[in-house]
């Protein structure tokens, strides 16, 4: 089945204004998050578990923890002002285009970029939030996870 041009560039001009309220609600809600107290400690324990339910939450470890979870939203954010631009050259009759090209290739980079970041930044919260308790006190953490509900399905 093809696609009608005219409903292929409605497709991706939707898409394409999806993707940009995607990124504003990203870090609207990324914001919003950090600055109130209970909600980056909900953050926290869902990152490091129940590490976290132990770790002080202080406005300088709060602003800690938003400097470490900044890396991850900003490379989710740079993916998706690819995956923008990508819809936007489709918008514009670009399809098979080297810059359409280039902006998927940015896409999955960032996607790439993404699979480390969850090891990394649960062991810089680890670190963050321990960091101003005294010697003796401080914490290194790593966790890695799987989605339970999601494997129960393929037994």
């Amino acid at each position: 089945m093809t696609i009608p041009s005219g409903q292929f560039v409605r497709l991706a001009r939707t898409m394409m204004w999806l993707t940009t309220f995607g990124m504003v609600l990203i870090i609207g809600l990324s914001v919003l998050g950090f600055m109130i107290p209970d909600w980056t400690r909900n953050a926290l324990l869902a990152r490091l578990g129940q590490t976290a339910a132990a770790l002080p939450l202080t406005p300088v470890t709060q602003a800690i923890a938003a400097a470490i979870a900044a890396v991850p939203i900003a490379i989710m954010v740079w993916g998706l002002w690819h995956v923008r631009a990508l819809f936007a050259e489709f918008a514009a009759g670009r399809v098979f285009t080297p810059a359409a090209a280039r902006h998927l290739q940015m896409f999955g980079a960032s996607v790439l970029a993404q699979a480390p970041l969850g090891p990394l930044t649960a062991l810089a919260f680890s670190v963050g939030m321990t960091m101003v308790n005294p010697p003796g006190e401080r914490m290194l953490a790593i966790a890695f996870s799987i989605n339970a509900e999601e494997n129960a399905s393929f037994v």
